[in-house]
């Protein structure tokens, strides 16, 4: 496992290690207080008794009032720490039999379930279940993680079509999403892409700009990564949902999440320099857009923005609301995070865990208390202003249903804002894809379902046979959950 290079190799050293060790006989047991194995047993008879019947209406009902995300706790991460690959065969089997009968209920002929009928049972259920999301944190050069991250689920064709990122995770989600599905692999490739962002001010220039680092230089950075769009053009070219967080660089304003529902005219590499513009490192910016004529010009010239995980490393509730996800894949490499941050998802059970998360909680709660204390009370606004970018990194969450860390090292933080050799880029690269080859199963288990629900609805709003005007019957408040990207 520790020599692997690819994940099939690295899985077939782990399923080994996990027959040497007796992990397979676990995985054929039924039984685990960490599920409702009797439910998930329950409901996986009902399916395939339906199909072997050809009760296609008991069983278009049954999936549809009964298919929902984390469905007997099949969400919970602790069903993954008994072995190294996979889970319970009764949980695999359960999530291939749902997937083949969504397919089946597909691929029913119109004499049995009409297209629109079809069309309306796919969205809603959809609707219902839920998407997921790779959220990209902030993180400097550690943030080259992120693509190892990236590459590893894109491999496995596991990469959600809705990414969002901060900082350095707004670099690697904006590379992805302003190219094409089938350029995404070169871009991964550590020799294909630029990653020299940082550039010292001689002193002078530090006081005139007010800032440590050269913002030009960051700026030739981000072109030569980032293809300059607009979020709409980006979003219609990738078929990807890129979200990237900035945060205000002065009072009165809230932090904004960009994508292409709420700011489609904005230009994705200014907002990508936004939520890299860390304050005293580099000065904020101010976001450009495509007027109606089509020419470059200021967004609201009198705002300017900066690093996004500020005030929204991980914009879950915005998520939640604009793009129906409910399963938040974390990638996390802030430095001031890590050392806080378990490599487990799950820290698992008893006294020394629950009283360390108790601990954890009740001194987090009380600098929370005691810096909004100080900011509402606090006369001088440049301090202030201070203290409510503490406040703001504090009161945040910063932890998904799955995350992928690295470990913390020495090394690391030397490498924080550092320009990397092409040995680290590789380092850091491979150091992210392994991360991810421990939890690969465990994403492909939580998303298949709506990958297949998301492939279903690309299948069925493409099929060139549908009759003109099926389409206007489906209610128009289903439009929303339109499928916006075809995987490979």
């Amino acid at each position: 496992m520790q020599r692997a290079s690819d994940y099939a190799g690295w899985r077939e050293a782990a399923l080994e290690l996990d027959r040497h060790q007796g992990a397979d006989a676990w995985k054929l047991e039924d039984a685990c207080d960490d599920y409702d194995w009797r439910l998930i047993r329950s409901r996986l008879r009902q399916i395939r008794q339906y199909r072997a019947e050809q009760q296609h209406r008991k069983l278009i009902h049954h999936l549809r009032q009964g298919l929902h995300w984390n469905l007997g706790n099949l969400g919970n991460t602790q069903l993954y720490t008994y072995t190294r690959v996979g889970t319970k065969k009764l949980v695999t089997d359960y999530l291939r039999e749902v997937c083949e009968a969504l397919e089946f209920i597909r691929d029913l002929p119109d004499s049995e379930f009409a297209y629109p009928e079809k069309l309306n049972f796919f969205q809603s259920v959809a609707l219902s279940y839920g998407r997921s999301a790779l959220m990209l944190s902030g993180g400097a050069t550690l943030g080259l993680f992120h693509v190892g991250v990236v590459k590893a689920l894109f491999r496995e064709n596991l990469l959600p079509t809705v990414l969002s990122g901060s900082s350095a995770g707004s670099v690697v989600a904006a590379t992805v999403g302003t190219r094409a599905p089938h350029e995404a692999e070169e871009l991964l490739d550590p020799e294909k892409a630029y990653y020299h962002f940082w550039k010292v001010l001689p002193p002078k220039m530090m006081l005139l700009r007010r800032a440590v680092m050269d913002q030009n230089q960051l700026k030739r950075a981000i072109a030569t990564n980032i293809r300059d769009l607009t979020f709409e053009e980006a979003h219609k070219l990738s078929g990807r949902i890129v979200n990237i967080t900035v945060s205000p660089a002065g009072f009165n304003q809230a932090p904004k999440l960009l994508n292409h529902l709420t700011f489609p005219y904005l230009y994705v590499r200014e907002a990508v320099l936004a939520s890299c513009a860390v304050p005293v490192l580099f000065p904020p910016v101010m976001l450009m857009t495509k007027s109606e004529e089509g020419e470059r010009t200021p967004y609201m010239p009198l705002l300017r923005w900066n690093d996004g995980s500020l005030k929204s490393d991980l914009p879950m509730l915005r998520l939640r609301r604009l793009h129906n996800v409910n399963h938040f894949i974390v990638s996390q490499t802030n430095p001031h995070v890590l050392p806080f941050v378990s490599r487990r998802d799950n820290d698992g059970r008893g006294l020394v865990n629950a009283s360390r998360q108790a601990a954890y909680s009740t001194g987090r709660g009380l600098a929370s208390g005691v810096l909004n204390f100080a900011r509402a009370n606090m006369p001088f606004a440049g301090l202030r202003q201070g203290l409510d970018t503490a406040a703001g990194l504090l009161d945040q969450d910063y932890r998904g249903n799955i995350n992928i860390v690295p470990e913390v090292s020495l090394w690391r933080y030397a490498n924080v804002t550092r320009n990397p050799s092409q040995e680290s880029v590789v380092r850091f690269m491979l150091e992210g894809e392994r991360a991810t080859w421990s939890r690969m199963e465990m994403i492909r288990n939580q998303t298949v379902i709506s990958q297949t629900l998301e492939n279903c609805l690309i299948e069925l709003e493409s099929r060139p046979n549908r009759r003109e005007g099926e389409a206007a019957e489906t209610p128009a408040k289903k439009a929303k959950l339109r499928v916006v990207s075809r995987r490979d």
